[in-house]
């Protein structure tokens, strides 16, 4: 099984080196399969250029040492159509070209061994060294299953749901399902280890319109309070490890059937209505029976209930090739807790679908996606790793490698967030072609949900038309539909270790760059290098620190920089610069021996002169600090302020900066003073009302908000207790508070005092009291041993008793699963997530086995929120007679 992880990182770091003598230029680097992107006549390479790409045209493949085909004569993906004919348009002949790096080797023999290595193709016709060789053998052919045969009805109307269940339970050990050609619709599917679900061309998959044929309960993370509906297709296990080696293909089409359709597109593709939490019931199909649905089954929030496409989750290797993906009701393909995971010439048709996102990486290693399409009516390619506090317990969503795709329509092509809490990591996006989404490379979070975005590769990317920006970093991105409620992070969320190199952009409706950070997590070492912006707005950029902008063009833009309260910028090269970037450049400077003046000090006052400051370009203003805390300004041109609002007989320390526009400061000065009079002995005065925040009772944390205190020098700060011990200080200026780190399922009084500067100190009079949510679960149930003994009672002609060491589980193990061959005994609804279980105890007898037959057993783990542990006590047994 390839391991992306490994690879991809290898791959950015360094070439490998020529293994032939010969060619203009070095090798191609990193050739590779990805996960499971071979079958029985068929393997696909993928590989990257060489560390100078500079004039390659085209790339040979060799296989077994003879030339094949070149990667882009060949490329027969979903992307490569599109993108031919985005660098056949005169308008884009300024723009980056990209060399197609992956290759199909087709009409191969099954089970067959072959050796691999790969040339880059330069105009006059010569070849670069030659790649590492590898090898890799096809498939033996796969026992077919025909949903037909089972019963299904491809009539369109007909549901076929417990056919093609019946189908894909009785493909067990390496086989594949096949949906042929005719419209098949069904609900909610499951899928297992060791299978191919493939739909034939002309075949359709059609979702079911009614919300009941949809399970309910699904949570997206463990510690999820928004309750929604589970996928059409769907692989699930929350033991992550069980679940292996699935396939999904095409050429056929998996349709959500969630909204209505609006027409087509210029080039023949679906488009649908234009829906929202308002307008549902009258657009969409699915969409709204689910909206319906979820609000009599007492959801708070109806709307973000509605089912993916395809979810898989806790699967190791996947592979996702050749089919065409439209119209979920809510995202297509969400992959969580997933690793070695490949997506191949996927068509993605969901423009206009309300929250139509393409791929979802979530809290998942080692991601291949190519050759794909992405036409969506939300972000194209997602990446996710949870939400606040919780998520720190979880991995996460890192090492990808993004390349030879087109993003035609979109939020956003490359999306890290808003769900940053694990952090998003190790993401190589390279020649891909972007033409009309709202963003080219967007990151996004809000402080809370904490973690970020690090060690990102954004590179050899042509974008044109960007509805909005080319490029966003925002810590203020509102999500309307968003519903789960967390813990808030520790650490506010931020992004780092991102580098821009070699694009081209040709069209911005909005800022070309935009970077929102906030004070004290500003983002920080955004490189920007060989990027030239045809046609692209001013940027806008604030709280950024040290970044850089190398040969960072602008054709058509004067004064392209627009940045506020950013340290440590760099423009070097060829880079377009103007005053604004000038000015980021270098910050203000105190005169040698600058020092602060003290005074003229009473009993609320006191005042601070300071010598002039210089810079570059202009000192703005300068600001005093009081605890970290700016409690005066003053104007570029005054040598001093005088502070009020302080309190008598007491001693303060401050400290004094010059700022530039762009927000570059100078060393703190420092200086105490100390205020006359006689200390003050009035406390402050709480008669306002204290509470928790209606229903923001969470597993770990609660909100708390109340009315201001008032006091004769004025409120200093806000202290709060949890059953009388203290766990936090505000300041004036709020008057909430987010309690952290509780106990779930716990009574909590907490109590609140208002001090003010001297330390006089006044309680609320009244209490806020309420509970936590109980302990969520935190996954499926173990045995203490990985191999735990399943041992025979006894063994007949037709029967076999079995029993085993109890599981445990942290909210208890309710039943067992005996599965005989892959298929559990007993009768009921064995989904992955029922609770249906074979016995509650640990001894089965088995019955209606075949004489003298071998039979594998298996024993699963089940509790009460429907979690199942994989298989793990298994054990052979052959009946007598």
């Amino acid at each position: 099984m390839l391991v992306v992880a490994v690879t991809v990182a290898a791959a950015v770091t360094s070439g490998v080196a020529a293994q032939a003598a010969g060619g203009q230029g070095p090798a191609p680097r990193g050739l590779r399969v990805p996960a499971l992107a071979y079958d029985d006549e068929s393997v696909t390479l993928a590989w990257q250029p060489p560390p100078s790409a500079s004039g390659i045209v085209d790339y040979r493949v060799y296989r077994d040492g003879v030339p094949v085909g070149t990667a882009g004569q060949a490329a027969a993906g979903a992307a490569s159509g599109y993108i031919r004919r985005f660098y056949a348009e005169p308008g884009n002949s300024a723009q980056v070209r990209i060399a197609t790096t992956s290759y199909t080797a087709r009409g191969l023999r099954p089970s067959t061994r072959y050796r691999f290595s790969v040339r880059a193709l330069y105009a006059d016709g010569t070849e670069s060294a030659a790649s590492a060789t590898i090898e890799q053998s096809t498939a033996a052919p796969l026992k077919v299953y025909n949903v037909v045969d089972y019963g299904a009805v491809g009539d369109g109307t007909t549901l076929n749901t417990v056919a093609i269940q019946r189908a894909i339970d009785a493909c067990r050990g390496g086989c594949k399902v096949l949906v042929p050609a005719g419209t098949f619709k069904t609900g909610a599917i499951w899928l297992h280890s060791d299978m191919t679900l493939q739909v034939a061309s002309g075949g359709r998959l059609l979702g079911s319109d009614r919300a009941e044929d949809y399970p309910y309960h699904y949570l997206l993370y463990q510690y999820s309070t928004d309750e929604r509906f589970y996928s059409l297709i769907n692989a699930h296990t929350y033991d992550y490890g069980s679940l292996h080696d699935i396939r999904i293909v095409g050429p056929g089409t998996i349709d959500g059937n969630g909204w209505k359709q609006t027409g087509v597109d210029a080039d023949g593709n679906p488009l649908y209505a234009k829906g929202s939490a308002s307008t549902v019931s009258s657009t969409g199909l699915l969409a709204a029976a689910q909206v319906v649905d979820a609000a009599a089954l007492g959801s708070p929030s109806p709307y973000p209930t509605r089912s993916n496409l395809i979810t898989l989750r806790g699967v190791t290797g996947v592979y996702l090739g050749g089919f065409t993906a439209q119209n979920p009701s809510n995202h297509t393909m969400s992959l969580i807790r997933d690793a070695d995971v490949t997506v191949d010439g996927v068509n993605i048709q969901t423009l206009d679908v309300n929250n139509g996102d393409g791929v979802e990486w979530i809290n998942s290693n080692g991601l291949t996606v190519m050759n794909t399409v992405f036409n969506t009516g939300d972000d194209c390619m997602n990446f996710a790793a949870g939400l606040g506090a919780a998520a720190s317990d979880d991995p996460p969503a890192q090492n990808a490698w993004i390349f030879d795709n087109y993003f035609a329509r979109g939020h956003g092509a490359v999306v890290l967030g808003s769900h940053t809490g694990a952090w998003i990591q190790n993401i190589v996006a390279e020649n891909n072609v972007i033409n009309g989404t709202d963003v080219g490379l967007r990151m996004k979070t809000v402080p809370t949900n904490g973690g970020g975005g690090r060690n990102v590769v954004f590179r050899d990317t042509a974008i044109k038309a960007t509805t909005a920006e080319a490029f966003v970093f925002t810590s203020a991105y509102n999500d309307a539909n968003a519903a789960i409620t967390v813990e808030p992070a520790a650490t506010p969320a931020r992004f780092e270790d991102v580098e821009v190199d070699h694009v081209t952009v040709d069209g911005t409706a909005g800022p070309s760059i935009h970077v929102v950070g906030v004070a004290g997590a500003e983002h920080r070492d955004l490189h920007f290098t060989d990027v030239r912006l045809l046609t692209a707005r001013p940027t806008s950029i604030s709280y950024l620190a040290a970044s850089s902008f190398r040969d960072v063009t602008f054709d058509n833009t004067p004064d392209p920089w627009m940045i506020s309260n950013s340290t440590g910028l760099s423009f070097t090269g060829a880079t377009t610069t103007d005053a604004v970037s000038a000015d980021a450049a270098s910050g203000p400077r105190w005169p040698a021996g600058a020092a602060v003046t003290v005074t003229g000090a009473t009993d609320t006052s006191t005042t601070l002169s300071w010598p002039a400051a210089s810079d570059t370009v202009a000192v703005a203003g300068y600001r005093v600090l009081r605890d970290g805390a700016v409690v005066a300004t003053a104007p570029a041109g005054a040598a001093g302020v005088t502070v009020t609002g302080l309190a008598p007989a007491l001693r303060y320390s401050f400290a004094v900066q010059a700022v530039d526009a762009t927000g570059n400061a100078t060393r703190d000065l420092l200086a105490t003073a100390t205020t006359t009079g006689t200390r003050d002995k009035v406390a402050p005065v709480a008669t306002g009302t204290f509470s928790v925040a209606p229903g923001s009772a969470g597993y770990t944390w609660m909100r708390l908000t109340w009315q201001a205190a008032t006091d004769n020098y004025g409120v200093a700060g806000y202290v709060v207790t949890a059953n009388g011990r203290r766990i936090g200080r505000v300041d004036a200026t709020t008057t909430s508070f987010v309690a952290t780190g509780l106990t779930a399922g716990t009574t909590y009084r907490f109590g609140l005092s208002a001090v003010d500067a001297t330390g006089n100190s006044t309680a609320y009079a009244t209490t806020a009291q309420a509970t936590t949510l109980p302990p969520y679960d935190t996954g499926a149930p173990a045995w203490s041993s990985p191999h735990p003994p399943l041992t025979m009672r006894a063994v007949g002609p037709t029967s076999a008793t079995v029993s085993w060491p109890p599981a445990r589980d942290d909210k208890g193990v309710t039943g067992y699963r005996v599965l005989v061959d892959g298929v559990p005994a007993g009768t009921g609804d064995f989904t992955p997530i029922s609770t249906t279980a074979t016995t509650t105890g640990t001894t089965y007898t088995v019955t209606g086995l075949a004489a003298g037959a071998r039979h594998t057993i298996g024993i699963e783990a089940g509790d009460a929120m429907g979690r199942w542990s994989g298989p793990h006590p298994t054990a052979v047994v052959t009946t007598t007679g």
